[in-house]
């Protein structure tokens, strides 16, 4: 299945890596990596990801967690693509990004 990152999504990515890499050399690579090895988790098995518990049930979004940093990627399962949503800090403002998603 093909994973589309939204615009605002990719922007959020440069924003953490920059962060990260502003506070040590390296970490906004290490990030990267990180969210590298989950984007390829989720194209691989997207249903193995429990949908978001903000939402009421009928919400078609899901969360993966990466595995090092306190980041997630927020995606939903589209007719033949996966479109990563956002990619947030787990600290910050749960369901922000519910306005983008207009497909």
């Amino acid at each position: 299945m093909n994973l589309r990152v939204l615009a605002a999504a990719e922007a959020e990515i440069v924003e953490a890596r920059d962060y990260l890499e502003g506070k040590v050399t390296g970490l906004g690579d290490r990030f990267v990596d990180d969210l590298a090895e989950t984007l390829s988790a989720i194209e691989d098995q997207p249903l193995r990801f429990r949908k978001l518990e903000t939402l009421p049930d009928d919400q078609p979004y899901r969360r993966a967690i990466l595995a090092v940093f306190r980041y997630a990627v927020v995606f939903e399962i589209l007719t033949g693509e996966i479109a990563v949503v956002a990619i947030c800090h787990t600290s910050r403002e749960p369901n922000y990004w519910l306005a983008r998603r207009k497909t």
